[in-house]
């Protein structure tokens, strides 16, 4: 409050941002408002960036693509890099100011709505309306929904299964996409572009690789960093970090930027070279290995680790 008072702009700033889930797009995740810490930590992230070198890391790397692009084709090489670099910022600011802004909206008229079923005797945690369907939404208030011990076990069984993070297929793997080879140019290089994208997005390895002293995975720049393996499950084991440790989850979401000027690496279960933690990691030029299937279960809480971006292998060395 007092550096609110003493500083417009970052009034400013957490008026703009206060009711944004920490993170995802679900009802279930805590607002900004309600977590004031990690707002602490954004602003703490934004102080020490560098926003310069990340660029001029991204334009060294388009220097050395382009440079394999034939002569007749650079200037179409440059229009779509820059196309590129001005269109992507669209998703996100769809992503940051409507969906995720409209959901912190929706979480709050719930826990409201919550607060006055409790006030009538008809919950006994306010926060448990989080998990009634909408048409359980007003039995609950008037007193004839699930009870309280029911939703409490739908709480806890929710908790338990993000934990665990959602299976890489449901039901068989999807089969090989059809060739492109037919379609239009301007098609076949969108669907090309798209299909890389997925399969950088999700080809994390297939099986676990490595025993519980060496964990393999997707290896993600070309440093190397030791520190102290810290388990996140949930948005409040972030509230743990230390500077130097070396986060180990499931997977990474934005709701992770505003600590990450304390870690030294990162260490996932799930991803490849084009998911958040990866995406960070590179901007941010830590080391980072993801993809790794199980590494939350081989690495244990507290551990010290080596991780290495460039062969894509995790050390626990005590």
């Amino acid at each position: 409050g007092a550096l609110r008072n003493r500083l417009p702009a970052v009034d400013d700033y957490v008026t703009m941002v206060q009711d944004r889930p920490v993170e995802g797009f679900d009802v279930t995740s805590p607002t900004l408002r309600e977590r004031p810490e990690f707002i602490l930590g954004k602003i703490a992230s934004a102080l020490t960036a560098e926003p310069d070198v990340a660029r001029k890391r991204a334009d060294e790397l388009a220097a050395v693509i382009r440079d394999q692009v034939p002569d007749e084709h650079r200037a179409t090489f440059d229009e779509m890099l820059e196309e590129a670099r001005r269109v992507y910022r669209l998703r996100d600011e769809r992503g940051i100011y409507s969906d995720i802004t409209a959901v912190g909206h929706i979480r709050r008229a719930l826990l409201e709505f919550g607060r006055r079923a409790h006030e009538r005797g008809h919950l006994d945690v306010a926060a448990h309306v989080l998990d009634v369907t909408l048409d359980e939404a007003k039995a609950v208030l008037d007193g004839d929904g699930p009870s309280s011990s029911e939703l409490a076990a739908r709480a806890d069984e929710r908790v338990r299964l993000t934990a665990e993070g959602a299976p890489r297929f449901l039901g068989d793997p999807m089969p090989a996409p059809p060739p492109t080879d037919e379609l239009p140019p301007g098609l076949r290089r969108v669907m090309n572009a798209t299909g890389l994208m997925i399969d950088a997005i999700l080809g994390q390895l297939d099986e676990a690789v490595g025993d519980d002293s060496t964990i393999g995975g997707v290896g993600v720049g070309h440093q190397t960093a030791e520190g102290r393996a810290r388990l996140v499950r949930s948005i409040d084991d972030l509230l743990e970090l230390e500077v130097g440790d070396v986060i180990v989850a499931p997977a990474t979401t934005e709701g992770f930027n505003s600590v990450l000027h304390l870690v030294a690496a990162i260490v996932t279960d799930h991803g490849s070279h084009a998911c958040h933690a990866a995406i960070v990691a590179r901007e941010m030029g830590f080391p980072a290995v993801v993809g790794t299937v199980d590494a939350t279960r081989r690495i244990p809480d507290g551990a010290r680790v080596r991780v290495d971006g460039s062969t894509g292998e995790v050390t626990v060395l005590a």
